[in-house]
């Protein structure tokens, strides 16, 4: 049976992460694939074999739940203190509801409705709910904007948090800032608008030149020149490299030592991030995709060593590139394939990108299945590259472990 985890932030407009709100698909949901329900087996697996505390890191969790799990006395077992319990809409018009709300109530838990439908048919059920629940998601995508408007009312009279959920458009996301809504999931978090732009600040471009020096097999003089031409920026790297998100076993003290260490590659992508990170002091930085991207770069390099165990480092650069390329022109706010070329990127990967040619599509494209916990999709993959299943889910874990441990360091940082 295939069971892959995945979790999507849940962020305000500053960018800053509330929750993550957390999926588990198995087979067993194929018959019912918006179903992604948390059952009492697949609790005992996230628990023993994923670990809460890596699912969420320092973070909020969102779980969903129906009512059937609402009445074993495994939820029990779900920290209180760490998660909320998000009731899927299959299960608002249950009977059998608020009983089990009320029980959950009284042992201290935050209980939620999850990605709902606001709708002239069903807006009574939704109020009847409210006494027992702390937050509403509101699917935006399926919602009458008109009955949706008129909740988000009620709810922040009554101090509820409102989420707007599958928020896809710029235009949504304006809509709902509009309403007070007080945090966002959905694409719009992973992909905001993008400004039509080639200018970059000169700290932008020395990085640029930089990270063409050392895929150009530039000499490190000439490299480790031109780093510590930006102060400010070797500063930074000199901080980034000794966070414990690397943990070198001896203090860095020189940009020679980064080349060396690192690796020429390693570190132009790194230095990218790094330039994300202190573009512009008054911008605000779009954290949860800049965790986004770290995830997908672990995915990618790590499933390589799946597919591929003797891939060579050359190879797992090259997937790391591909996963890091595929996401962090939105960080820059610059179209897609301009940024490629600001980049001198090779036809191969500018292929995986956008057309998912070759290897290195394919595996930029089971990653994205992976991100989105789409068992159906992803086991095409498990049959073609013959992955162990075990093997894949240790490598979202550790993905996610990784992703946690960036975010603190960011935190430290910034």
């Amino acid at each position: 049976m295939t069971s892959i985890l995945g979790r999507q932030p849940v962020s305000n407009t500053s960018y800053k992460i509330h929750a993550y709100d957390v999926l588990f698909r198995s087979d067993d949901d194929l018959d019912h694939p918006t179903n992604t329900t948390i059952s009492a087996s697949s609790l005992t697996r996230i628990m023993n074999d994923f670990g809460l505390e890596n699912v969420i890191g320092s973070y909020h969790g969102f779980i969903r739940v129906d009512t059937d799990f609402l009445s074993k006395d495994i939820v029990f077992t779900i920290p209180k203190e760490s998660f909320t319990l998000m009731i899927l809409q299959s299960s608002f018009l249950d009977t059998n509801l608020p009983k089990e709300l009320e029980k959950i109530n009284k042992e201290g838990y935050q209980l939620g409705l999850n990605d709902t439908a606001v709708t002239a048919e069903n807006f009574d059920s939704i109020i009847a709910l409210l006494p027992y629940i702390t937050s509403v998601k509101i699917d935006v995508l399926h919602s009458d904007p008109k009955f949706s408007q008129k909740l988000i009312t009620i709810l922040k009279a009554e101090k509820k948090t409102v989420i707007a959920s599958k928020v896809e458009t710029h235009e949504l996301y304006d809509q709902y800032v509009a309403l007070e809504v007080d945090y966002f999931q959905g694409f719009y978090i992973k992909r905001p608008y993008i400004l039509k732009s080639s200018s970059f600040s000169s700290s932008q471009d020395q990085i640029f030149q930089v990270w063409n020096l050392l895929h150009a097999d530039a000499a490190t003089r000439d490299i480790v020149d031109a780093l510590e031409r930006n102060h400010a920026l070797t500063l930074h790297l000199m901080q980034f490299i000794n966070s414990s998100f690397f943990s070198f076993k001896n203090k860095i003290s020189s940009v020679t030592q980064i080349v060396n260490l690192l690796g020429r590659n390693a570190l132009g992508n790194w230095l990218l991030l790094l330039m994300v990170t202190t573009k512009n002091k008054d911008t605000r930085i779009n954290h949860p995709l800049l965790l986004m991207v770290i995830n997908r770069t672990e995915i990618m390099t790590s499933l390589l060593k799946l597919v591929r165990p003797n891939a060579d480092r050359k190879s797992q650069e090259t997937a790391y590139l591909v996963g890091m390329l595929s996401l962090i022109h939105l960080l820059f706010e610059i179209e897609h394939r301009e940024f490629l070329h600001k980049l001198h990127i090779s036809d191969e990967i500018e292929e995986a990108m956008f057309e998912a040619h070759g290897f290195w599509g394919q595996l930029l494209t089971l990653t994205r299945y992976i991100e989105n916990a789409d068992t159906q999709s992803i086991q095409v993959y498990i049959e073609k590259y013959d992955i162990n299943i075990d093997d894949m889910n240790t490598v979202i874990t550790e993905a996610m472990i990784k992703v946690n441990a960036f975010d603190e360091m960011m935190q430290d940082m910034f």
